[in-house]
């Protein structure tokens, strides 16, 4: 028995726990806007398994944004896989395309993108990355590659993970390269001219940190938390009352939709329709 017309196609996201996602507003919206005969839907997995994947795909599932915590799975499953996948083992983009899986990772582009769009000049000074899974992994490739640091320090709460990502990376880049602690990281904090934060700290239903005291930001820095619900994290507000730059986590959410419409649908989404995408999210999230 079929459960999806054949002259459609379907999209989705998987990860756990997913009660927080905004991907369905962006994508469904712009299916919408476009008069795509698409569709967008929600898989609440805690688990990732190929044979599950090829039975979607068998269902009419033509590709999925992944979340945490299964961008590490999704690399490791595909049959093919981009540079930045390749390069830090992680992937949040599915397509399925003849039976074959091909793995992208477009959160490091999305990370990129709200950056150059607010603060590009704090990219030319010390970037801290906090955090070392899934995001953190496809976000410090397009730093170095698409971004140009030349000086990128990741601080986990795991020193043993976050120096496993820094070997990968050092492979691949000259750039100058560091792993460290949360703890030691305060110590010289406002060297930092930009702060990425991308662990789970901080978002609806996880613990809320922050993973940085207020005490540490300075008025000269930029604060980009990935995290966009709350879209104003205990890390953000306490940075803000420092006088730090902020960049919104739904900044990084839809850009990286942005790319991952594009490999999903081969459109190239217009500048309009972006800012339509931006208004949808800060709607959502009760800001607009």
């Amino acid at each position: 028995m079929k459960i999806f017309r054949d002259s459609s196609k379907y999209f989705g996201i998987v990860g756990h726990p997913l009660s927080h996602t905004l991907s369905p507003v962006l994508h469904s919206s712009w299916y919408e806007d476009l008069s795509l005969d698409c569709g967008y839907l929600v898989f609440p997995v805690e688990t990732l398994e190929k044979k599950e994947l090829i039975s979607l795909s068998k269902f009419g599932i033509k590709g999925l944004s992944v979340t945490i915590p299964h961008k590490e799975t999704a690399f490791q499953i595909a049959d093919t896989t981009d540079e930045a996948s390749q390069t830090v083992k992680a992937s949040n983009t599915l397509v399925f395309e003849n039976g074959s899986i091909s793995a992208h990772n477009t959160d490091g582009i999305g990370a990129v993108r709200s950056i150059q769009a607010s603060f590009p000049e704090s990219l030319k000074g010390k970037v801290l990355l906090i955090g070392s899974g899934g995001s953190a992994r496809g976000i410090s490739f397009s730093l170095l590659k698409e971004a140009g640091v030349s000086d990128l320090t990741i601080a986990a709460r795991n020193s043993k993970t976050s120096q496993e990502l820094v070997e990968l990376l050092l492979g691949s880049f000259p750039a100058k390269l560091e792993s460290t602690d949360l703890i030691q990281v305060q110590k010289n904090f406002s060297e930092f001219s930009l702060i990425i934060h991308t662990t789970p700290l901080g978002m609806k239903g996880k613990d809320p940190g922050p993973a940085i005291p207020k005490s540490s930001f300075t008025s000269d820095q930029v604060v980009f938390d990935i995290v966009y619900n709350p879209l104003e994290t205990p890390l953000v507000l306490g940075a803000k009352e420092k006088g730090a730059k902020i960049i919104p986590g739904t900044e990084m959410l839809l850009y990286q939709a942005v790319e991952q419409f594009r490999l999903f649908t081969q459109i190239q989404l217009s500048p309009d329709l972006i800012e339509k995408g931006r208004l949808r999210l800060l709607k959502s999230l009760g800001y607009a």
